[in-house]
């Protein structure tokens, strides 16, 4: 067996030693990689139509999962199973614990406390973005409970389904989508 000499001076070699503090970068770098998705951040792939034209089936986003709370307006990452639901799906906050919505379908209009909200997110290509679908025209969102909506109203299944999704109780909620950056021609920052 033949060992490489070591200088007489005790050094590695340059280029081992480059390739040495190279390994130790990179396993820095995917130490703090993997403790970020672990404790703060989640990935997440989209998965159907329910919040375009925000979203499109197929991105691959971020949800930030350390100390959030849910706000009117959030775009937020729910796992919660029914029959019909069995992966992880994402939906925009309409109205928080202790705010009453009400859905005008004649006037495709949300309004919540009272207030008719100012939606330019929602898919505004068809004839009529919000057909009477669901069982719910208004309630009362009960403390700790999150009304949720997605963007493409035709197409979501969502909080005026109360057989299916329902109100989502924000312990179901992973984290805020805080942004796309995968397909790059949809990278962007999602704002509330």
């Amino acid at each position: 067996m033949s060992r490489e000499k070591q200088p007489a001076d005790g050094k590695v070699p340059g280029w081992q030693a480059e390739i040495y503090q190279e390994l130790r970068l990179l396993a820095v770098v995917l130490a703090v990689v993997i403790l970020l998705f672990h404790f703060f951040a989640q990935l997440i792939v989209v998965v159907g139509d329910s919040m375009y034209p925000t979203l499109h089936n197929g991105d691959l986003m971020i949800a930030w999962r350390f100390q959030y709370t849910p706000e009117a307006g959030d775009i937020v990452v729910v796992h919660k199973e029914t029959p019909t639901i069995q992966q992880t799906i994402v939906k925009r906050v309409i109205a928080t614990g202790g705010q009453t919505v009400e859905l005008d379908y004649e006037e495709n209009a949300v309004y919540v406390d009272g207030v008719r909200l100012e939606e330019d997110y929602i898919n505004l290509e068809e004839t009529d973005p919000m057909l009477p679908v669901g069982d719910v025209t208004s309630i009362d969102v009960p403390e700790d409970c999150l009304f949720v909506m997605g963007d493409n109203r035709n197409h979501s299944t969502d909080s005026r389904f109360t057989y299916d999704l329902g109100l989502v109780e924000e312990g179901y909620v992973v984290g805020e989508a805080v942004c796309v950056f995968f397909p790059f021609q949809h990278l962007q920052w999602l704002d509330s």
